[in-house]
């Protein structure tokens, strides 16, 4: 815990318009209380940005810290990330649990989504999310929706074959549950028969589809046979549906982003899906996703940092969470540097594609604590 730091020769960076300055920003009690050229401050603990990037904090829209492997400090806390949404690992039966261990644990700020199902992600072994129609107890989940609506974003459901016994069946229980609470709701269906456009009728303004570029079945993509972006894709995006990246294990394909991005779409919203099967790799940490994407697509940094962070914050209503670093604010910062080289990563599909940039962060600066970054992607698979 520091009373007083100053941040000092680094860049700052806004991810709302890209405008970069040399200033040094001083933190005292947790609060910025000054951003100027050259300040002096005695006492003041001296947090070296030189050759960095400072923005505000980084946040990740889309991942799983409860029963998945993940610590909030050393996977997110200490790779750069000050909010995150844990994007429905738990359901009615275990959400009070997750929370209360969390908010002890942890100086990570978050929101969450709630899953329908009573245990949430599978939870026991050899059991899925939704084996029959006994695993959606609505009371129960309209119950700890209304307890809890404070901090939870919305409603989530995973209908894929491997974790649903039904797609049809959960979907429109998911929908109907959501609309008698008035939430919106995140899907996981990157491998689902239910097809996208089928699904996308369910889906109204807030709503997030994940694992919009996974590329694992033909009947989910984004992107027809003649390259060009499916009309109920385009239409939903006209009503508000928002498509998140959310890379994961087995949901980001390089030749299917690829081809969205030639035909003119990219998602609304990046995020990692981070869990402990993929924290090494092929997620690792944001920077790696941020960088995946800046080999994609050559888009300023700050776009895609706008992307990770300012669009889940304005698209899906986080609360708590600033956009840009202003004087006054509670400290929510990351510093980070572009490295140069050659980054070789692979995607869900053990594609490699080898990037010129890299996106690494150094510091993570929430409040009166400074936490050092670590790469744990130096492990590349």
């Amino acid at each position: 815990m520091l009373d007083k730091y100053l941040i000092k020769n680094g860049t700052l960076l806004s991810i709302l318009n890209g405008e970069e300055k040399h200033a040094d920003i001083l933190v005292e009690d947790g609060i910025v209380t000054k951003i100027a050229e050259n300040i002096e401050a005695a006492g003041a603990e001296v947090i070296d940005a030189e050759g960095a990037y400072v923005c505000v904090g980084w946040l990740d829209s889309h991942c799983h810290f409860a029963n998945f492997g993940i610590n909030p400090l050393d996977d997110l806390l200490r790779q750069g990330i000050t909010y995150a949404l844990d994007l429905g690992s738990m359901g009615p039966e275990n959400y009070e649990e997750f929370r209360k261990e969390l908010l002890w644990r942890s100086d990570l700020r978050f929101m969450s989504y709630l899953h329908i199902s009573r245990r949430g992600c599978g939870g026991t072994p050899n059991r899925t999310d939704f084996d029959s129609p006994d695993d959606i107890d609505r009371e129960a989940v309209i119950a700890m929706a209304n307890k809890y609506r404070d901090e939870l974003v919305g409603l989530k459901a995973r209908i894929d074959d491997k974790f649903c016994f039904d797609p049809v069946y959960v979907m429109e229980q998911l929908r109907s549950l959501a609309d008698e609470l008035h939430m919106t709701i995140a899907v996981h269906a990157p491998r689902s028969r239910i097809g996208i456009e089928k699904l996308l009728t369910y889906m109204k303004k807030g709503d997030v589809l994940c694992h919009t570029l996974a590329g694992n079945s033909d009947v989910m993509k984004v992107v027809d046979e003649d390259g060009k972006i499916k009309q109920c894709v385009l239409d939903a995006r006209e009503r508000g549906v928002i498509f998140d990246l959310s890379h994961g294990t087995n949901a980001y394909s390089y030749d299917t982003a690829e081809a969205a991005w030639k035909a003119g779409f990219f998602t609304d919203t990046i995020s990692t899906d981070l869990h402990g099967g993929n924290i090494n790799g092929p997620v690792f940490n944001m920077g790696v996703i941020l960088t995946k994407v800046r080999g994609l697509t050559n888009k300023p940094w700050w776009w895609i940092l706008n992307k990770a962070i300012a669009e889940p914050v304005r698209l899906q209503g986080l609360k708590g969470k600033e956009t840009d670093i202003h004087e006054g604010m509670k400290a929510d910062m990351t510093i980070f540097k572009i490295e140069e080289g050659e980054f070789t990563y692979l995607d869900s599909k053990k594609e490699s594609r080898t990037f010129k940039e890299k996106a690494t962060a150094v510091y993570t600066c929430t409040g009166t604590k400074v936490y050092t970054c670590r790469d744990r992607s130096k492990e590349q698979g």
